[in-house]
């Protein structure tokens, strides 16, 4: 069985800190709860190092002058962005406009064939999976377990099933076989563990970062196109960004190179680097 590399969230948030988040949305509601964010955020950004050394290479890429600053900031973002992703979870709602809705309309043209949903941590990227539940086809998850079981719920759903990378061969089974059956499979595309030697790279703010291979090598051997999306998230709504899909034509029985991929990377790092550029503060990447 796979070893499963951990997250920074499987040691943070507790039963006490994310019930009072919980009641105070119930109660007062989601716009009022996201100024509580603030005094948890500069508590992280003062005292937990950990958080801190794990962002300083993203920080170190995409500002300059007081990085504890600019981690605050991103701190406040993902702490708000996984708020609305509880908000939405409980059943609430928030105004969701797509952008470039005709690639919408042709996603889901292509649901009946199925595809590879690739996502990223951007914005609140929870509510894709919300997204996900107006598609007519069975929806997979391929994803990393999270041994937070505060954070692991919000993955959950009744039109969803997830595929762990900690089973064997990493879940590329169950997910060949999903998209064998013309069903869509979501995947994270921008964050890879240091110590999982099979990987592929893309520039981002100047730095080399590690991706996984697995989207593009199942796109590849599927002949399954790829729809990259960036959720954004705004005080009272969330943009979903939609890319042309990148279909992949392979018929080698052998497996590509990593170099094949190059081209087609190349269109995910310019998206990612806009997102990056536009939204700086609503990129979540720790190493």
């Amino acid at each position: 069985m796979r070893q499963s590399h951990g997250n920074l969230s499987d040691t943070r948030g507790n039963r006490l800190g994310i019930g009072f988040f919980k009641v105070c949305m119930a109660v007062f509601g989601l716009r009022f709860c996201r100024l509580f964010v603030w005094p948890v955020a500069f508590f992280y950004a003062l005292f937990d190092r950990k958080a801190f050394e794990a962002a300083r290479p993203y920080l170190q890429s995409a500002f300059s002058g007081n990085l504890r600053w600019h981690f605050l900031k991103m701190i406040v973002n993902h702490g708000q962005a996984i708020l609305a992703a509880q908000w939405l979870r409980t059943g609430h709602k928030l105004e969701m406009r797509d952008v470039n809705s005709e690639i919408r309309e042709e996603m889901l043209l292509e649901a009946k064939n199925g595809f590879i949903m690739l996502m990223s941590h951007v914005g609140c990227w929870q509510a894709t999976i919300s997204r996900m539940e107006g598609l007519n086809t069975h929806v997979n998850l391929l994803n990393q377990d999270n041994k937070n079981p505060l954070y692991a719920h919000m993955m959950e759903g009744s039109f969803i099933r997830v595929i762990s990378n900690s089973k064997e061969f990493g879940g590329l089974l169950e997910a060949t076989e999903a998209l064998m059956k013309h069903e869509v499979l979501c995947v994270m595309g921008d964050r890879l563990p240091d110590d999982v030697p099979s990987h592929l790279s893309i520039m981002l703010r100047g730095r080399k970062i590690r991706v996984p291979e697995a989207p593009w090598h199942l796109a590849a051997r599927c002949n399954t196109p790829i729809f990259i999306i960036f959720t954004i998230l705004h005080p009272d709504s969330i943009d979903f960004i939609y890319m042309p899909p990148i279909r992949i034509d392979y018929n080698v029985p052998r497996k590509p190179s990593p170099d094949f991929f190059t081209p087609y990377l190349q269109i995910y790092q310019e998206a990612l680097e806009k997102i990056a550029s536009d939204f700086p503060y609503q990129i979540f990447h720790y190493q």
